[in-house]
């Protein structure tokens, strides 16, 4: 539980800095990092984005007969809502405040290419994760086509919102970190 704590306040006091630097240094609304007002349809759509996310990362593992056992979990009804919310409200808002809503829009800025800022997404995402991850094939698979649909997402969105995104990510990692362990060790 200690490391959940020190999760939840590291990527709130990331959030916190990066919040406080647009508000009260750049003096530029939230909308300027994607963060606009909500609606159903962000949040179905986010839904849909991270079921097919799911699909597009986990499919291609299976087919490569990735063993899962090890990731096998018993339910329990507090674990999961405690990480329920710890992958939308930390991790799905924090990544996706700092890797699309400011580093990508930043990047668009410098460099015109949007391959170029997906590239740079990708490695610097990848950076980010490089002290919790087991650098396999199968992790910086995920990682690189997880950063590349969620751009590709947001580019073809209009809006400039970020919250299609964040609840995306907040419920793949869901699938990936509840619902998937929860059923390997039901189907033992």
């Amino acid at each position: 539980m200690n490391g959940l704590l020190t999760g939840v306040l590291a990527y709130w006091f990331f959030d916190a800095v990066l919040l406080y630097y647009v508000l009260r240094v750049e003096k530029r609304p939230l909308s300027s990092l994607g963060l606009k007002p909500v609606c159903a349809r962000h949040v179905f759509e986010g839904l849909g984005l991270g079921i097919c996310m799911f699909i597009v990362q986990q499919i291609p593992l299976l087919v490569m007969r990735m063993d899962y056992s090890a990731y096998a979990m018993a339910p329990d009804a507090g674990y999961i809502v405690i990480m329920l919310l710890y992958c939308f409200l930390c991790v799905g808002f924090s990544e996706e405040l700092i890797f699309r809503g400011s580093l990508l829009i930043r990047t668009l800025e410098l460099f015109h290419k949007r391959w170029i800022c997906v590239g740079i997404n990708i490695l610097l995402f990848y950076l980010a994760h490089w002290f919790t991850m087991q650098h396999s094939f199968g992790e910086f698979y995920n990682l690189a086509t997880n950063t590349v649909i969620l751009c590709i997402y947001f580019f073809r969105r209009k809006e400039g919102t970020i919250v299609p995104l964040i609840v995306a990510h907040g419920f793949y990692d869901a699938l990936t970190s509840i619902a998937l362990p929860v059923f390997v060790y039901l189907m033992k």
